[in-house]
């Protein structure tokens, strides 16, 4: 399905009105008695474009994620899982780390992905549900956590607790000139777009189009490709990542450009599977609900 109808307006939904500077202080004061427990981010150079490599880590959203689980004030973390993604595998890691639980909402299927296999491999409790659409799911989750008295994290860890854990982490590496990133909810790219006011960002729409202050100020590139089509083999980059989302960016940055200080932010790569047996053992499949008379 394509998604190329973006709402460009130039809005940082995630400033909430306040300058650059002022949401800057504000989110780093979040992180406020925070000690990270991944290592300093790491920067490693292909091709004239400095990569900034989370694939060394379990992702991306372990950073933002860590700071989310560290002041949860509930026991329960509650996601919505789609079958492509690295948010269930970082929750995981990061609840394990401080002492929570997890429970993720994943999309019913015939059988599950290698994605949130690793999910129940890494010990989240699962519910699959029949939906048409990802936002059904997320209000099921939603919902769930209410009545459970568990705490809530929307789709792409839209919660202003990831938002300083990923502009934290920015802050360790020098402000680039241009910025590429994968987008999908934009919850990274905005959170970068605070932490290096002036820097050039450039966003590969690779799953939905963009909403309301969604983008930022950032310009959009549009894949072609599906959101579960991995890239192209002659496309990939020389270094791992995951190639239905991060790999797709690769081949739009322009390489060895002289003057230029060009980053590329890889949010992950692959995680392992190891008991292969959990995809044919897990049984996803969920017929729709029956409509009552009143409906």
């Amino acid at each position: 399905m394509p998604h190329d109808n973006h709402v460009i307006d130039g809005i940082n939904k995630d400033l909430k009105g306040m300058s650059w500077a002022n949401a800057k202080d504000y989110y780093l004061g979040l992180c406020k008695g925070w000690k990270p427990y991944n290592p300093a981010p790491v920067l490693i150079e292909h091709d004239g474009v400095q990569v900034l490599r989370d694939d060394l880590i379990v992702g991306t959203k372990a950073r933002a994620g860590d700071l989310l689980a560290a002041k949860a004030p509930l026991k329960t973390i509650v996601y919505c899982q789609p079958r492509v993604g690295l948010a269930g595998v970082s929750i995981a890691d990061v609840a394990k780390r401080h002492n929570k639980d997890v429970v993720l909402f994943m999309p019913s299927s015939k059988e599950i992905s290698h994605h949130q296999a690793c999910c129940i491999e890494r010990g989240a409790t699962v519910y699959f549900e029949r939906i048409a659409a990802m936002p059904n799911l997320n209000r099921k989750a939603e919902m769930w956590a209410k009545e459970n008295g568990a705490f809530f994290v929307p789709l792409g860890l839209k919660h202003e607790l990831a938002t300083a854990g990923i502009i934290h982490t920015a802050l360790m590496i020098p402000e680039p000139d241009e910025v590429y990133v994968a987008i999908s909810t934009g919850v990274l790219s905005r959170a970068l777009q605070i932490a290096w006011p002036n820097a050039k960002f450039y966003c590969v729409a690779v799953s939905r189009n963009l909403k309301a202050g969604e983008l930022g100020r950032a310009e959009v590139i549009t894949e072609p490709l599906d959101f579960t089509v991995a890239e192209k083999k002659e496309n990939l980059p020389p270094f791992p990542t995951v190639n239905t989302y991060d790999a797709k960016v690769w081949k739009f940055i322009p390489k060895n450009e002289r003057g230029k200080k060009i980053l590329m932010w890889n949010v992950g790569t692959e995680p392992q599977l190891k008991d292969l047996t959990i995809i044919a053992n897990t049984k996803s499949y969920r017929d729709w609900p029956k409509k009552t008379l009143k409906e």
